[in-house]
């Protein structure tokens, strides 16, 4: 994509190993300032429920992806490809599981993330997986390509974050010491999310024993 910078994202280049010098460790600053996100969930916590129900903080801008139309497209596409899968599917019960683990694991360890920045990649890590069914395409590059079209549209993250957020859809696959740390956060959490433990096709499965997540863990 040309002049990236001027269509609201940053100038570093968005492959699998960019990034790693601008966006590392260093690159944020753990500020004593609340965020918008815990702000708001604060705001909620303090409210009576609603018809048995508890509120919830809203995120506009993660909204904004679920709701945008290559994202709906690209997941009704990988919903039929997935139809008859009896191993792990791809669709958003994981994509929810991944950016449910991996912000426990921001709060866990102190991480600088905004909790929208940590949705965002979650739901968009495997948008390319429908692509890899239908043509071979490695789902984490289609991926990087789809999310960069549709962060395009999304207002509410300025142009560092939706350069991280795209850098670690094409990081999560594999672990490398040299992904960011967005891109190592996304592969741990899509790899603890699968439990593994409860699956009818266990014995099936590619992944080693040494893989399988076998219990409850975080």
């Amino acid at each position: 994509m040309d002049d990236v910078e001027r269509e609201g994202f940053a100038s570093e280049e968005v492959g699998e190993n960019s990034l790693h010098d601008s966006v590392s460790e260093a690159t944020f600053v753990r500020a004593e300032v609340v965020s918008p996100s815990l702000k708001r969930a604060s705001d909620v916590a303090a409210e009576r429920p609603h018809d048995g129900f508890a509120a919830i903080a809203p995120m506009p801008e993660v909204e904004a992806i679920r709701t945008h139309r290559l994202f709906a497209e690209w997941c009704e596409r990988l919903e039929a490809a997935e139809a008859d899968r009896e191993f792990c599917r791809h669709q958003m019960t994981h994509l929810l599981d991944v950016a449910r683990i991996a912000y426990i694991r921001v709060l866990e360890r102190g991480l600088p993330f905004r909790k929208e920045v940590v949705y965002a990649a979650a739901l968009l890590h495997d948008i390319g997986k429908a692509a890899q069914y239908e043509d071979g395409e490695p789902h984490e590059v289609a991926g990087a390509r789809i999310a960069q079209e549709i962060l395009l549209d999304v207002e509410g993250f300025d142009p560092r974050e939706k350069t991280m957020i795209v850098a670690a859809v094409a990081q999560h696959r594999r672990w490398s010491d040299a992904s960011t740390p967005l891109g190592k956060l996304l592969y741990e959490a899509d790899k603890a999310s699968r439990p593994c433990f409860a699956c009818s096709a266990r014995e099936a499965c590619a992944w080693s024993d040494e893989r399988k997540n076998m219990g409850i863990g975080i």
